[in-house]
Protein backbone atom coordinates (compact mmCIF):
# COMPACT_ATOMS: atom_id res chain seq x y z
CA UNK A 1 0.00 0.00 0.00
CA UNK A 2 1.64 3.28 -1.17
CA UNK A 3 2.58 5.25 2.18
CA UNK A 4 0.03 8.38 0.55
CA UNK A 5 -3.16 6.11 -0.09
CA UNK A 6 -6.03 8.96 -0.46
CA UNK A 7 -8.61 8.61 2.39
CA UNK A 8 -12.03 10.04 1.62
CA UNK A 9 -14.09 10.97 4.78
CA UNK A 10 -17.79 10.92 4.53
CA UNK A 11 -19.95 13.08 6.79
CA UNK A 12 -23.80 13.08 6.26
CA UNK A 13 -25.43 15.91 8.09
CA UNK A 14 -29.21 16.74 8.36
CA UNK A 15 -30.07 20.09 10.39
CA UNK A 16 -26.57 19.79 12.19
CA UNK A 17 -25.25 23.14 11.54
CA UNK A 18 -23.62 23.61 15.18
CA UNK A 19 -21.61 20.46 14.94
CA UNK A 20 -20.72 19.50 11.87
CA UNK A 21 -18.16 22.05 11.76
CA UNK A 22 -16.42 20.29 15.21
CA UNK A 23 -16.62 17.56 12.78
CA UNK A 24 -15.06 18.36 10.06
CA UNK A 25 -12.69 20.61 11.81
CA UNK A 26 -11.20 17.42 13.53
CA UNK A 27 -10.35 16.10 10.05
CA UNK A 28 -8.48 18.81 8.86
CA UNK A 29 -6.60 18.23 11.93
CA UNK A 30 -5.80 15.22 11.65
CA UNK A 31 -1.48 14.02 11.60
CA UNK A 32 -2.31 12.22 8.06
CA UNK A 33 -2.33 14.78 5.26
CA UNK A 34 -3.59 12.92 2.45
CA UNK A 35 -7.45 13.01 2.75
CA UNK A 36 -10.25 14.44 1.34
CA UNK A 37 -13.65 15.47 2.99
CA UNK A 38 -16.80 14.44 1.40
CA UNK A 39 -19.90 16.30 2.90
CA UNK A 40 -23.58 15.07 2.18
CA UNK A 41 -26.14 17.88 2.87
CA UNK A 42 -29.24 15.89 3.50
CA UNK A 43 -31.69 18.05 2.66
CA UNK A 44 -30.85 20.55 6.07
CA UNK A 45 -33.18 23.23 6.56
CA UNK A 46 -31.22 25.27 9.38
CA UNK A 47 -28.46 26.79 6.97
CA UNK A 48 -26.19 24.25 6.73
CA UNK A 49 -25.26 24.30 3.05
CA UNK A 50 -24.27 27.97 3.28
CA UNK A 51 -22.74 27.93 6.60
CA UNK A 52 -20.35 25.15 5.18
CA UNK A 53 -19.47 26.87 1.73
CA UNK A 54 -18.53 30.33 3.22
CA UNK A 55 -16.75 28.40 6.45
CA UNK A 56 -14.81 25.73 4.53
CA UNK A 57 -14.93 26.85 0.61
CA UNK A 58 -13.00 24.13 -1.67
CA UNK A 59 -11.56 22.70 1.77
CA UNK A 60 -14.19 20.02 1.43
CA UNK A 61 -16.52 18.52 -1.41
CA UNK A 62 -20.32 19.70 -0.42
CA UNK A 63 -22.76 18.08 -1.85
CA UNK A 64 -26.50 18.77 -1.58
CA UNK A 65 -29.51 16.37 -1.57
CA UNK A 66 -33.22 16.01 -0.50
CA UNK A 67 -33.85 14.59 2.58
CA UNK A 68 -33.71 10.72 2.14
CA UNK A 69 -31.85 9.67 5.11
CA UNK A 70 -28.56 8.41 5.91
CA UNK A 71 -28.14 5.52 4.48
CA UNK A 72 -29.30 7.00 1.00
CA UNK A 73 -26.45 9.92 1.79
CA UNK A 74 -23.35 7.83 2.30
CA UNK A 75 -23.88 5.95 -0.58
CA UNK A 76 -23.80 9.18 -2.52
CA UNK A 77 -20.58 10.28 -0.74
CA UNK A 78 -19.03 6.74 -1.33
CA UNK A 79 -20.32 6.98 -5.18
CA UNK A 80 -18.20 10.12 -5.52
CA UNK A 81 -15.40 9.32 -3.11
CA UNK A 82 -11.81 8.89 -4.79
CA UNK A 83 -10.04 7.36 -2.48
CA UNK A 84 -8.80 3.62 -1.66
CA UNK A 85 -9.83 3.91 1.77
CA UNK A 86 -13.22 5.55 3.07
CA UNK A 87 -13.51 6.36 6.74
CA UNK A 88 -17.46 7.42 8.00
CA UNK A 89 -17.97 10.20 10.43
CA UNK A 90 -21.36 11.41 11.91
CA UNK A 91 -21.46 15.07 11.97
CA UNK A 92 -21.88 15.28 15.94
CA UNK A 93 -18.98 13.33 16.39
CA UNK A 94 -15.15 13.88 16.04
CA UNK A 95 -11.88 12.25 14.81
CA UNK A 96 -8.93 12.25 17.63
CA UNK A 97 -5.76 13.63 15.38
CA UNK A 98 -3.91 10.61 14.96
CA UNK A 99 -7.32 7.93 13.82
CA UNK A 100 -6.59 7.61 10.02
CA UNK A 101 -3.00 7.36 10.44
CA UNK A 102 -3.47 4.27 13.19
CA UNK A 103 -6.37 3.16 11.03
CA UNK A 104 -4.00 3.25 7.90
CA UNK A 105 -1.13 1.51 10.37
CA UNK A 106 -3.08 -1.76 10.32
CA UNK A 107 -4.16 -1.99 7.13
CA UNK A 108 -0.71 -1.83 6.30
CA UNK A 109 -0.33 -4.29 9.08
CA UNK A 110 -2.54 -6.77 8.07
CA UNK A 111 -3.11 -6.61 5.00
CA UNK A 112 -6.06 -9.44 4.69
CA UNK A 113 -8.40 -7.08 6.94
CA UNK A 114 -10.83 -4.41 4.86
CA UNK A 115 -12.23 -3.26 7.85
CA UNK A 116 -10.30 -1.48 10.83
CA UNK A 117 -12.62 0.33 13.79
CA UNK A 118 -11.80 1.67 17.14
CA UNK A 119 -13.03 2.39 20.46
CA UNK A 120 -14.43 5.86 21.22
CA UNK A 121 -15.26 8.18 23.94
CA UNK A 122 -18.47 9.21 24.82
CA UNK A 123 -18.70 13.52 25.62
CA UNK A 124 -21.33 15.80 26.73
CA UNK A 125 -23.48 17.52 24.39
CA UNK A 126 -20.33 20.30 24.50
CA UNK A 127 -18.12 18.34 22.36
CA UNK A 128 -15.30 18.01 25.43
CA UNK A 129 -16.33 16.83 28.38
CA UNK A 130 -16.02 13.66 29.21
CA UNK A 131 -19.06 11.30 29.74
CA UNK A 132 -18.75 7.24 30.95
CA UNK A 133 -18.51 4.87 28.00
CA UNK A 134 -19.00 1.26 27.77
CA UNK A 135 -15.96 -1.26 28.01
CA UNK A 136 -14.81 -1.66 24.45
CA UNK A 137 -15.91 -4.81 22.55
CA UNK A 138 -13.97 -7.55 21.93
CA UNK A 139 -14.70 -9.74 18.74
CA UNK A 140 -13.35 -13.47 17.52
CA UNK A 141 -11.85 -13.53 14.27
CA UNK A 142 -16.09 -14.48 13.93
CA UNK A 143 -17.33 -10.62 13.98
CA UNK A 144 -20.52 -11.98 11.43
CA UNK A 145 -22.02 -14.30 14.05
CA UNK A 146 -20.70 -12.09 16.83
CA UNK A 147 -22.37 -9.33 15.84
CA UNK A 148 -25.59 -11.30 14.00
CA UNK A 149 -26.24 -12.68 17.64
CA UNK A 150 -26.22 -8.86 19.50
CA UNK A 151 -29.67 -6.61 19.63
CA UNK A 152 -28.11 -3.77 17.44
CA UNK A 153 -24.71 -2.36 16.12
CA UNK A 154 -21.75 -2.58 18.56
CA UNK A 155 -19.38 -1.46 16.17
CA UNK A 156 -19.79 2.75 16.26
CA UNK A 157 -19.42 3.75 12.72
CA UNK A 158 -17.88 6.73 12.99
CA UNK A 159 -14.34 4.72 14.27
CA UNK A 160 -14.69 2.63 10.69
CA UNK A 161 -12.24 3.09 8.21
CA UNK A 162 -12.87 0.47 5.07
CA UNK A 163 -11.25 -0.42 2.22
CA UNK A 164 -13.23 1.73 -0.59
CA UNK A 165 -13.44 -1.73 -2.77
CA UNK A 166 -14.82 -4.31 -0.03
CA UNK A 167 -17.44 -1.48 0.76
CA UNK A 168 -18.81 -1.18 -3.63
CA UNK A 169 -18.18 -4.90 -3.30
CA UNK A 170 -20.87 -5.60 -0.89
CA UNK A 171 -23.27 -2.51 -2.57
CA UNK A 172 -22.71 -0.02 0.58
CA UNK A 173 -25.70 0.98 2.46
CA UNK A 174 -28.68 -0.37 2.00
CA UNK A 175 -30.81 2.36 -0.84
CA UNK A 176 -34.23 2.64 1.60
CA UNK A 177 -34.96 6.07 2.75
CA UNK A 178 -36.76 4.73 5.86
CA UNK A 179 -33.60 2.69 6.51
CA UNK A 180 -32.55 5.51 9.11
CA UNK A 181 -31.21 3.69 11.87
CA UNK A 182 -29.50 0.57 12.09
CA UNK A 183 -27.84 0.93 8.18
CA UNK A 184 -24.42 0.62 9.67
CA UNK A 185 -25.39 -3.03 11.13
CA UNK A 186 -26.93 -4.05 8.15
CA UNK A 187 -23.81 -3.03 6.20
CA UNK A 188 -21.42 -4.49 9.09
CA UNK A 189 -23.35 -7.95 9.10
CA UNK A 190 -22.30 -8.16 4.88
CA UNK A 191 -18.71 -7.01 4.98
CA UNK A 192 -18.72 -9.24 8.43
CA UNK A 193 -19.84 -12.43 6.21
CA UNK A 194 -17.15 -11.73 3.61
CA UNK A 195 -14.28 -9.84 5.27
CA UNK A 196 -12.11 -9.67 7.77
CA UNK A 197 -12.27 -7.03 10.65
CA UNK A 198 -9.34 -5.32 12.84
CA UNK A 199 -10.13 -3.88 16.04
CA UNK A 200 -7.87 -0.88 17.73
CA UNK A 201 -8.38 -1.13 21.40
CA UNK A 202 -7.67 2.91 21.39
CA UNK A 203 -10.17 5.73 22.22
CA UNK A 204 -9.63 7.66 18.65
CA UNK A 205 -13.34 9.01 18.07
CA UNK A 206 -15.39 10.97 20.50
CA UNK A 207 -18.95 10.49 20.73
CA UNK A 208 -21.20 13.21 20.90
CA UNK A 209 -24.44 12.81 23.09
CA UNK A 210 -27.61 15.37 22.93
CA UNK A 211 -30.60 15.59 22.81
CA UNK A 212 -31.92 15.09 19.10
CA UNK A 213 -29.68 12.77 18.08
CA UNK A 214 -31.53 9.69 15.16
CA UNK A 215 -30.24 6.97 17.05
CA UNK A 216 -32.20 7.96 20.18
CA UNK A 217 -35.74 7.53 17.80
CA UNK A 218 -37.45 4.69 18.91
CA UNK A 219 -39.60 3.99 16.15
CA UNK A 220 -36.71 4.04 13.40
CA UNK A 221 -34.01 2.61 15.60
CA UNK A 222 -36.62 -0.45 15.82
CA UNK A 223 -37.51 -0.62 12.39
CA UNK A 224 -33.95 -0.17 10.78
CA UNK A 225 -32.84 -3.66 13.26
CA UNK A 226 -36.26 -5.06 12.37
CA UNK A 227 -34.90 -4.63 8.42
CA UNK A 228 -31.42 -5.64 9.49
CA UNK A 229 -32.58 -9.27 10.76
CA UNK A 230 -34.46 -9.75 7.99
CA UNK A 231 -32.28 -8.86 5.17
CA UNK A 232 -29.97 -11.22 7.09
CA UNK A 233 -31.62 -14.24 5.75
CA UNK A 234 -29.62 -13.51 2.84
CA UNK A 235 -25.90 -13.57 4.38
CA UNK A 236 -25.49 -16.41 5.54
CA UNK A 237 -27.08 -16.81 9.37
CA UNK A 238 -27.09 -20.95 8.97
CA UNK A 239 -23.55 -20.94 10.08
CA UNK A 240 -24.48 -18.97 13.66
CA UNK A 241 -27.42 -20.47 14.76
CA UNK A 242 -30.29 -22.95 14.54
CA UNK A 243 -33.12 -22.05 12.30
CA UNK A 244 -35.71 -21.32 15.62
CA UNK A 245 -33.16 -19.04 17.10
CA UNK A 246 -32.95 -16.73 13.98
CA UNK A 247 -36.72 -16.96 13.80
CA UNK A 248 -36.95 -16.24 17.40
CA UNK A 249 -34.52 -13.24 16.89
CA UNK A 250 -36.87 -11.87 13.83
CA UNK A 251 -40.12 -12.26 16.33
CA UNK A 252 -38.48 -10.18 18.62
CA UNK A 253 -37.70 -7.50 16.14
CA UNK A 254 -41.43 -7.49 15.27
CA UNK A 255 -42.28 -7.50 18.58
CA UNK A 256 -40.74 -4.41 20.04
CA UNK A 257 -41.79 -2.48 16.63
CA UNK A 258 -45.28 -3.48 17.22
CA UNK A 259 -44.70 -2.08 20.54
CA UNK A 260 -43.69 1.37 19.64
CA UNK A 261 -46.35 1.76 16.69
CA UNK A 262 -48.74 0.59 19.68
CA UNK A 263 -47.65 3.51 21.44
CA UNK A 264 -47.77 5.80 18.89
CA UNK A 265 -51.28 5.32 18.28
CA UNK A 266 -50.51 2.92 15.40
CA UNK A 267 -52.70 0.27 16.49
CA UNK A 268 -53.49 -1.86 12.97
CA UNK A 269 -49.78 -1.10 11.84
CA UNK A 270 -48.71 -2.75 15.52
CA UNK A 271 -51.34 -5.73 15.24
CA UNK A 272 -49.84 -6.60 12.22
CA UNK A 273 -46.41 -6.90 13.41
CA UNK A 274 -47.63 -8.82 16.68
CA UNK A 275 -49.33 -11.02 14.69
CA UNK A 276 -46.38 -11.45 12.65
CA UNK A 277 -44.15 -12.21 15.66
CA UNK A 278 -46.45 -14.99 17.05
CA UNK A 279 -46.41 -17.06 14.03
CA UNK A 280 -42.83 -17.13 13.79
CA UNK A 281 -42.05 -18.00 17.32
CA UNK A 282 -45.02 -20.49 18.87
CA UNK A 283 -43.47 -20.58 22.57
CA UNK A 284 -44.17 -16.45 22.66
CA UNK A 285 -47.09 -16.65 20.33
CA UNK A 286 -49.83 -16.30 23.35
CA UNK A 287 -48.52 -13.08 24.52
CA UNK A 288 -48.44 -11.77 20.99
CA UNK A 289 -51.48 -12.51 20.04
CA UNK A 290 -53.28 -11.42 23.27
CA UNK A 291 -51.16 -7.74 22.43
CA UNK A 292 -52.87 -8.20 19.05
CA UNK A 293 -56.27 -8.47 20.32
CA UNK A 294 -55.44 -5.50 23.08
CA UNK A 295 -54.44 -2.85 20.46
CA UNK A 296 -58.18 -3.04 19.12
CA UNK A 297 -59.34 -1.37 22.03
CA UNK A 298 -56.90 -0.36 24.61
CA UNK A 299 -54.15 2.24 24.97
CA UNK A 300 -50.05 1.44 24.56
CA UNK A 301 -50.13 1.71 28.75
CA UNK A 302 -51.81 -1.51 28.92
CA UNK A 303 -48.72 -3.28 28.16
CA UNK A 304 -47.50 -3.51 31.58
CA UNK A 305 -50.71 -5.62 33.31
CA UNK A 306 -50.83 -7.60 30.04
CA UNK A 307 -47.52 -8.83 30.55
CA UNK A 308 -48.16 -9.58 33.96
CA UNK A 309 -51.35 -11.37 32.72
CA UNK A 310 -49.10 -13.70 30.57
CA UNK A 311 -46.97 -14.48 33.66
CA UNK A 312 -49.86 -15.31 35.69
CA UNK A 313 -51.17 -17.53 32.72
CA UNK A 314 -47.88 -19.64 32.11
CA UNK A 315 -48.06 -20.24 36.06
CA UNK A 316 -51.43 -22.12 35.73
CA UNK A 317 -50.44 -23.45 32.83
CA UNK A 318 -47.05 -24.97 33.93
CA UNK A 319 -48.91 -26.25 37.51
CA UNK A 320 -51.41 -27.65 35.62
CA UNK A 321 -48.66 -30.10 33.32
CA UNK A 322 -47.09 -30.77 35.94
Amino acid sequence: MPNKSLVSIIIPTFNRKHFVGDAIDSCLSQTYDNCEIIVIDDGSTDGTGAYLRERYGGRICLLSQDNCGPAVARNRGIAAANGEFIHFLDADDQLAPQKVELCLAAFRQYSDIAVVHTYYQFVDADGVTPIDTVPFPQFSDDVFCEILRLTGNHILLSSTMARADALRDVGGFADDPEFRSSEDWDLFLRLASKYRFHAIDQRLVYRRMHDNMMSDERLYGALGRLKTIENARHYGWERCMSATEFDRKLAARHHVLAIYLWQGGEGAAARQHFLHAAAMYRPEAMQRRLFALYTLCLPARSIDWTLSLVHALRRVFMGKSN
